[in-house]
């Protein structure tokens, strides 16, 4: 046995002794207590996998076109196995000294009896045949090895692949696949990569990835149909972003594709988190999406939309509202999902299509009952993003607020805790807040249990809940961030301001920023009296502040904000003889794109800050960087009153 094999058989042992003797925390908010690690076959029978994922992998694998499995000698089961004595006593024996043809036969005749008895491979009976496999593997031959894979897959399941026989055996089989790969050609590849995958072991052996690797530099010679296949495998690896080498065959190649194709493609740029980069692609993808949309599939849409909310395609945004317009009259007869993943779309390009979503909206309230936790957060974001009302009866946000607060999301929210911060987020941008929820999440052993006690792991969702407190809810007297901690996360959240000293680059927006603060130094006249500072800081860009004095009309000093320290609310004097501006530089990321509409969470800062005495003064950078120096100076002037 090589070194490989004993290491990986004695890891096998080690972890199934540990995960005996494991102990969990419960996935709950505010309890204390451990549970004892249950049983690995219960534990897998409970622990459900996405339905839909599975759907999406097996439709995506139904459009690849894979290669037939030619004629091949067909190895006999050999004996028969009937009872249990029978099954017992033909594995109990020493299979190291046995041919590898007789180990594969041996694997065949008791698959029947496995089946039906409803016996895994990690059973301890086949500990002997097992063995007698890892020594003699590199014995197999090609036609033995397939035999081997496709036996495997018609045994009962193993849940999780990571302990015991059955993943000694894989991981065994394999090794030897990737070494007998270099023989291969493509097809045959295939042949051997969708079994990997039908055995769900895509992301976790080896193989896929080295056929992948193997691939890369002879990619610009793979068929339209090759190539395809090799996004697929991109999409159920997920572990690995795609080459330059794999796009620019897709850029000559995409044209040839249907609408299908293309979202395989798409699958496995989303699923390997890969924008893609390269225009051509883009528009060929967007084009096929706005002939097709009378017949397209809904798995088909979602993922080519997620590919296109991920990469961003900004220069690409008139003609994707044509899509949509095309897409619109079709939305009746896709899932809610798919209608989600199509107003989501809006998220990428920073448009807004009001059809798509007051549709999307209505066919949400229709089906409140049946959508997941993360698809209310999901269009939670979309329609906050955008400051939207889509006026549905009964009202989407009253809808969905009431739907969180339900006994039956409380699965939902152990099972995916960050979803819940997020929404609650997502409903403060519209001044909607629930004090339950909200002490749920500030919860510190909450926190600790799902971000970690680091203050560099605080998502800004909690950040900004806590700070709204201080603004929004007076009355709230539950959990909340330590100053320490509200201290340590503005740090790591909140962006410096910037300099004309810096050592880093200035970029445009810090550029826009310079200059606007340039322009208030000049009209109040003394710098000392314009302060520059975070006075909310669940909001990451710093604030110009300045003060004037409403009885001679001339600018006062800020010292009274110094008394403040990082993540504190920094409320202004209240004296009526003062008034406090807070200006704010706006770019393209505060405002809608071809709008000068703010975004819903800069609508949230202008409230604030009025809410806490200051006067928002905002500054289009559209309107301000065409003007001469004393053009922009009378620009901030006039709104200065």
């Amino acid at each position: 046995m090589c070194f490989k094999q004993i290491f990986r058989k004695t890891w096998s042992i080690y972890k199934s002794q540990l995960n005996a003797h494991k102990v969990f925390p419960k996935p709950s908010f505010g309890c204390g207590g451990y549970v004892q690690k249950i049983n690995v076959q219960c534990y897998s029978s409970i622990r459900t996998e996405s339905k839909f994922y599975q759907t999406e992998n097996y439709y995506a694998f139904q459009i690849v076109k894979s290669p037939a499995i030619g004629s091949q000698t067909t190895l006999s089961s050999g004996q028969s196995i009937n009872t249990d004595s029978d099954f017992t006593g033909f594995l109990n024996k020493d299979w190291r000294k046995s041919s590898a043809t007789e180990i594969t036969k041996a694997f065949i005749s008791v698959k029947p009896f496995c089946n039906s008895h409803n016996i895994t491979v990690n059973d301890a009976r086949f500990d002997c045949l097992v063995d007698g496999l890892m020594d003699n593997c590199e014995n197999l031959t090609d036609s033995e090895l397939l035999q081997l894979l496709q036996t495997l897959l018609e045994y009962p399941k193993c849940r999780p692949p990571t302990i015991g026989n059955f993943h000694d055996v894989w991981s065994c089989l394999d090794d030897i696949c990737c070494w007998k790969m270099k023989d291969w050609d493509i097809e045959t590849v295939f042949i051997f990569g969708d079994l990997w995958f039908k055995l769900g072991l895509s992301k976790i052996a080896d193989f896929i990835f080295t056929v992948l690797d193997k691939f890369q530099y002879k990619a610009d010679r793979l068929t339209k149909d090759q190539l395809v296949h090799m996004f697929f495998y991109f999409n159920v690896c997920r572990k690995r972003s795609i080459d330059f080498e794999y796009e620019f065959a897709l850029q000559h190649k995409v044209h040839e594709m249907n609408v299908d194709e293309m979202a395989v493609v798409a699958l496995g740029y989303f699923k390997t988190q890969t924008r893609i980069k390269i225009e051509p692609i883009l528009e060929a993808v967007i084009r096929e999406v706005t002939s097709s949309a009378m017949g397209i599939h809904e798995i088909t849409l979602s993922g080519i939309m997620k590919a296109l909310r991920f990469s961003y395609p900004h220069k690409q945004s008139s003609q994707i509202n044509v899509m949509c317009n095309n897409l619109l009259p079709e939305l009746d007869r896709f899932s809610t999902l798919a209608c989600l993943h199509v107003a989501l779309l809006a998220t990428g390009v920073q448009t807004c299509h009001q059809g798509i979503l007051r549709k999307c909206s209505q066919k949400i309230v229709e089906d409140v009952a049946n959508i997941r936790l993360k698809d209310i957060e999901r269009m939670l974001n979309v329609l906050t993003m955008f400051n939207f009302d889509p006026i549905t009866k009964p009202d989407i946000y009253n809808l969905l607020f009431e739907e969180i607060h339900k006994d039956r999301r409380l699965s939902e929210i152990n099972m995916y805790p960050n979803c819940l911060p997020s929404a609650l987020h997502y409903f403060s941008l519209r001044g909607i807040y629930s004090y339950e929820l909200m002490n749920r999440i500030l919860d510190p052993e909450f926190i600790s249990i799902t971000f970690g006690k680091t203050p560099k792991l605080l998502p800004p969702a909690l950040l900004s809940l806590d700070c709204c407190i201080d603004i929004e809810c007076p009355d709230y007297k539950a959990n909340r961030l330590t100053a320490s901690t509200r201290y340590k996360a503005a740090k790591w959240q909140t962006e410096w301001a910037p300099s004309n000293a810096q050592f880093k680059k200035i970029t445009a927006k810090q550029r826009l920023f310079l200059e606007i603060l340039d322009t208030v130094k000049d009209i109040v006249g003394q710098e000392e009296f314009v302060h520059v500072n975070h006075v909310m800081p669940h909001f990451p860009i710093a604030d110009i502040i300045v003060c004037k004095d409403l009885t001679t009309g001339a600018y006062t000093s800020t010292d009274s904000l110094k008394q403040y320290a990082l993540g504190d609310i920094m409320k202004p004097t209240q004296d009526s003889n003062l008034k406090w501006y807070a200006i704010l530089p706006f770019t393209l990321n505060n405002v809608v794109k071809y709008s000068n509409a703010p975004y819903g969470y800069s609508i949230m800062k202008l409230r604030q800050l009025e809410k806490i005495g200051y006067t928002p003064v905002v500054v289009l950078h559209i309107e301000f960087e065409r003007l001469t120096p004393e053009e922009r100076k009378q620009h901030i002037l006039s709104k200065l009153v």
